[in-house]
């Protein structure tokens, strides 16, 4: 199938494209054309930065300068405990997510919040340690999901461990990145746990507009938590 051929057609920086208006541009090329065989063809164009999703079911050649890189205001209490980490243990490799942080992409908001603590396997259980003599809050180690309903309380902090190699943020070390977090919200069961399954739509609906998202990094870290599929299906706006 010539992808190109179709792309030359689109090459309009001013108009924008549904999922419909697309399917049947490349429909034109191939007849027969699945429904599977256009996802993948749209999934890499998005991965290509060939093509942009700026909105839902919205697409564009170009990319639209209202869309910045993605840093996360973290609350006072998480901010405290990243300092606290990063000067007692400097060299150990971990990553700092709340879950009032998704509040600016949610329907519903969250009130009561959790702090999550990604840590390097190998030292995540000396991490534990130190928050649990450290802090006046509940700290719990690698919950199971029962275990989480059953202590879970306001401003519990969650040390997990951190999966090898996964998109970091260039300026800030400890601050979780959008593609880190996108992802995240599907593979850990935790934190899957402090919004409801229904607002995942939404939720990369509204990342998609308002940020820029490294796909390649996104489908990287995806495959290393086995939730590709799923991510490509909220990413390229299907619903």
């Amino acid at each position: 199938m010539r992808i190109d051929q179709t792309m030359d057609k689109i090459a309009d920086e001013n108009k924008t494209y549904s999922r419909k208006d697309l399917y049947q541009l490349f429909l034109v090329e191939k007849q027969d054309l699945s429904d599977s065989t256009f996802r993948w063809i749209l999934y890499h164009l998005l991965s290509t930065h060939r093509l942009y999703r700026i909105g839902y079911d919205t697409y564009s050649v170009v990319l639209p300068e209202r869309l910045t890189e993605y840093h996360p205001f973290y609350s006072d209490k998480a901010v405290k405990i990243m300092r606290k980490i990063a000067n007692r243990y400097p060299d150990i490799a971990f990553t700092v997510f709340e879950s009032i942080l998704l509040n600016e992409f949610l329907n519903h908001q969250i009130a009561q919040n959790t702090i999550f603590v990604q840590v390097d396997k190998e030292v995540s259980s000396v991490i534990f340690d130190y928050l649990k003599e450290e802090l006046h809050q509940r700290v719990l180690y690698n919950p199971t999901k029962k275990e989480f309903e059953r202590y879970w309380e306001k401003d519990s902090v969650i040390v997990l461990d951190l999966i090898s190699q996964p998109p970091v943020s260039l300026t800030e070390a400890h601050e979780i990145t959008i593609e880190k977090l996108l992802v995240d919200i599907v593979a850990e069961k935790c934190i899957a746990e402090t919004f409801s399954p229904s607002e995942l739509p939404y939720i990369f609906g509204e990342a998609s507009e308002r940020y820029l998202i490294d796909l390649r990094k996104m489908n990287r870290y995806a495959g290393r938590r086995n939730r590709t599929a799923i991510i490509r299906k909220y990413i390229d706006g299907s619903r």
